[in-house]
């Protein structure tokens, strides 16, 4: 994150020379206290920041595209930011037939990010099958990714099933790669929120930020699907967005502005006790 000291119209507003407010505080504290003030509020931590997404779509990044079977790829690099989703059996997860349990369907625009690919035909969506004798009920995909400096992640993405398809997706987050613990279960149903058949009718699926993995090299989430009926059920998922909701680490500049600021507090304080 920059350090910019006129990063919003907020600030500009409030150190704008006609700001009332700017000259009530400064008659009372002083300039040079008053400069540094809104030079620490340019510090501030950024809204939400994506720190991987995946449309399935993307290539000009190094992201991974989806494609149909039997030549989906099983390792799919992060389209947008920086992470990983394996379905290979690698990084704790399932290995995932080529032949009949994963594939490239039609996508959507449902929860695209800044960028995403909007295109909705051909492969443009990651496809999750049942296979024979629903042998991929209970399969794991797992992300990896870096969580560095960051706190508050959040999870959205957008998914549809077919009637037979699987009927929930355990979402779960790990520190090491080897003990999770449970963000949520999205489950079938009919209605928005819930997996439908439609991305549409769905709307953005997800989960609210969480504190498990602030500032974690070497994050995981694991999804775990289940409960399909039949070989050719199916869930179709798209549009993937982790972000965060506040940087933890601040620049080099930002550090010193803070020293700076408990230095002279320091000095301002003795200033008035002698």
């Amino acid at each position: 994150m920059l350090c910019p000291f006129s990063r919003s119209g907020r600030m500009q507003k409030l150190n704008s020379a006609n700001n009332p407010l700017r000259h009530s505080i400064g008659r009372t504290h002083g300039g040079p206290f008053i400069s540094l003030l809104f030079a620490l509020m340019g510090c501030l931590p950024a809204n939400a920041v994506l720190v991987a997404g995946w449309d399935f779509q993307t290539t000009t990044n190094g992201g991974t595209a989806a494609a149909a079977q039997p030549n989906s790829p099983k390792v799919y690099n992060a389209n947008f930011g920086t992470g990983v989703m394996y379905l290979d059996g690698s990084n704790g997860s399932s290995d995932w037939l080529k032949s009949n349990e994963i594939s490239g369907f039609g996508g959507t625009s449902v929860n695209a990010g800044e960028g995403f690919s909007t295109l909705t035909t051909g492969s443009s969506a990651l496809a999750l099958i049942a296979g024979a004798s629903t042998a991929a009920n209970g399969n794991q995909a797992v992300f990896r990714f870096s969580m560095a400096g960051y706190e508050g992640l959040s999870i959205s993405l957008a998914a549809q099933r077919t009637s037979t398809g699987f009927a929930t997706q355990l979402w779960e987050f790990s520190l090491d790669g080897n003990s999770y613990q449970t963000i949520g279960t999205l489950s079938a149903g009919s209605t928005a929120g819930t997996i439908t058949s439609t991305y549409a009718g769905s709307g953005a699926l997800g989960f609210a930020a969480f504190d498990g993995l602030n500032d974690v090299e070497n994050a995981y989430v694991r999804v775990t699907f289940d409960g399909a009926t039949s070989s050719t059920g199916n869930n179709r998922i798209d549009n993937i967005q982790f972000n965060v909701l506040a940087i933890t680490v601040p620049e080099p500049g930002c550090a010193m502005l803070l020293g700076t600021g408990a230095v002279l507090a320091l000095i301002r304080r003795r200033r008035r006790s002698s």
